[in-house]
């Protein structure tokens, strides 16, 4: 699957850092963009958001339609995306009557989850970046 570069959100947010006005929470930054691939948005993912000093807590965002929104401490972070899918089902247990479980696996490269080298730096208030 080729990936378009639509993960550029995330690095124009960090050049760009567009503030929008004051978070309800004075010690937040809140980062709301859309994630495509092949130009079209992902249907469903997570995205994390973890200090790159380790001296926040990290936040995660659901990836609903290509869009999410995150609030968390400002500052650097390192940026992953996952969207498992369904390859196939097993059961729990070695019983007849087991239920079945899915078996997933990861659809987006390691480059933007596992190895992800995109960083994204959080200000206070809210940061928006429409990819299109």
């Amino acid at each position: 699957m080729k990936i378009i570069a639509a993960f550029f959100l995330l690095l124009c947010c960090a050049l760009i850092g567009i503030s929008l006005g004051c978070s309800p929470d004075a010690k937040n930054g809140t980062v709301a963009g859309g994630v495509t691939i092949d130009g079209q948005p992902l249907k469903s993912g997570t995205i994390r958001f973890d200090a790159v000093d380790g001296g926040t807590v990290a936040a995660d965002a659901s990836i609903a339609d290509g869009k999410f929104t995150a609030t968390m401490p400002p500052g650097e972070k390192r940026v992953s995306i996952t969207s498992p899918k369904v390859v196939g089902k097993k059961k729990m247990y070695d019983t007849a009557d087991s239920p079945v479980i899915d078996i997933t696996e990861e659809s987006l490269p390691r480059r933007y989850n596992a190895q992800s080298e995109l960083k994204l730096s959080v200000k206070l208030g809210k940061s928006r970046r429409r990819l299109i």
